[in-house]
């Protein structure tokens, strides 16, 4: 059998916390003093303390897949997000990730990431990971693959890529094969 030790997919503990349930930008407002305001309370209950980072986060980038009519960029930012061994940083150091939206998602993927570690003090990314991987399979089913195929589509391959980060976490990240995709 596999040494249990080794299974990413195990967590040590579930860190458990009051959550919204349903953060996305469309449950943000902000006044006229610039106060951000939470709506839609509905679903808030006891859930994984970085379940509200991970739906905010993943609001984001099903936005740009939806949006964004550049496959390479989209996909280098999806190897970006998953690069990650901790929480609170995100790797940009790819040259390729230069154009201004990339580096604007990237700024607020890696603030969001940073208040997660900080709220919580989860710092190993695998929990977080594994969270933003289950979202993308949960969103991907629920998503009209008649109206938006592209969206799917790119929210599967984010999973994909989180799911081989994972299985292969101690091994260099991005594959060497990956590096020259356009």
């Amino acid at each position: 059998g596999k040494n249990k030790k080794s299974d990413v997919s195990r967590v040590g503990t579930a860190y458990l916390a009051v959550t919204h349930g349903d953060l996305h930008a469309d449950n943000l407002l902000v006044d006229d003093s610039q106060n951000a305001w939470v709506i839609d309370f509905e679903r808030t209950g006891i859930g994984h303390a970085l379940q509200d980072f991970i739906e905010l986060e993943f609001d984001i980038i099903s936005r740009v897949a939806g949006a964004n009519e550049n496959f390479p960029s989209f996909y280098r930012l999806c190897v970006a997000i998953a690069g990650s061994s901790r929480t609170g940083e995100i790797t940009t150091d790819d040259p390729q990730l230069a154009d201004a939206e990339t580096q604007k998602i990237l700024k607020t993927i890696s603030i969001i990431r940073l208040l997660a570690e900080q709220c919580t003090h989860i710092e190993d990314a695998r929990q977080y990971l594994f969270g933003l991987f289950f979202n993308s399979i949960f969103r991907a089913t629920i998503i009209n693959a008649e109206t938006h195929k592209r969206s799917q589509q790119r929210i599967l391959m984010l999973a994909s890529i989180l799911c081989h980060r994972l299985e292969h976490w101690d091994e260099p990240w991005p594959p060497d094969e990956w590096r020259d995709l356009p």
